[in-house]
Parts: structure tokens; C-alpha cells; sequence
């Protein structure tokens, strides 16, 4: 077999092993966790050290999706998750917040009624 044909033919098996992996399928959406995402409602799975441990509901959605979005539409949103809004900083001034846990609490910044950045969930001291 001349080195043509071998390339030819090792370069045939190359792309039908890379197929059957899964490797050539662009249409193909990964399936990850973002981890990053901060999820509300959060719900209480027990300790470690003394500590309360939480993990997102099964409810639970990305705080993300408010970001941009009006302050009584996101609101809204929150409602549909059970969660609730608490605007932490508004206009580049920070406003009074509550310090208890509470783990369907969305912390937020907002510029002109608009939510901005997501501070996090659950707040506390």
C-alpha cells in the first residue's frame, strides 16, 4: 500500500472514531452547570461545622435573567420563584437592609429603577 492510500485510510478511521465520540456533532449543546450562577430560592441541606448548608431548590432560577430588567418586572419574576427583591444599593447609595438568613432574599443594585448587578442570596452578616 502506497503512503497516500495509508493516509487516506488512517484519516477515514481518524474522523469516523472522532464521530462516534461525539467530537464532529456541532449541533450538539453541551450539558454543564454554571457555576457561577447565583439561584434563587435557595433551600437549607444541612450542616457542616456548625454552619447551614444550601443548595438551589428544585424551583430555583438564575438571578441573572434580572439584570437590565425594570425593578417591578424583575420583582414580578422574583414572585414567580417565591423569592423576593431586596434593593441593597440604589443610585450608588446603599440603603438599609435586613440582616437575618433568608434564602429566597435577591440582593440588588439598581441605577434609575433598573436592576444592574445581582449582590447575591440569602444575605446575613
Amino acid at each position: 500500500m502506497n503512503g497516500r492510500i495509508r493516509k487516506s485510510i488512517t484519516g477515514l478511521v481518524l474522523a469516523l472514531a472522532l464521530v462516534a465520540a461525539g467530537c464532529g456533532d456541532d449541533d450538539a449543546e453541551p450539558e454543564a452547570t454554571d457555576l457561577t450562577a447565583i439561584q434563587c430560592p435557595m433551600e437549607q441541606v444541612g450542616e457542616e461545622a456548625g454552619q447551614p448548608q444550601f443548595e438551589p431548590a428544585e424551583n430555583a432560577f438564575n438571578t441573572a435573567e434580572l439584570i437590565g430588567m425594570e425593578l417591578a418586572d424583575a420583582q414580578a419574576r422574583a414572585a414567580e420563584h417565591d423569592c423576593e427583591i431586596i434593593v441593597s444599593i440604589a443610585d450608588d447609595k446603599g440603603q438599609p437592609v435586613p440582616i437575618e438568613l433568608n434564602p429566597k432574599a435577591i440582593y440588588v443594585y439598581t441605577e434609575d429603577g433598573v436592576v444592574t448587578e445581582i449582590e447575591g442570596v440569602g444575605g446575613g452578616i
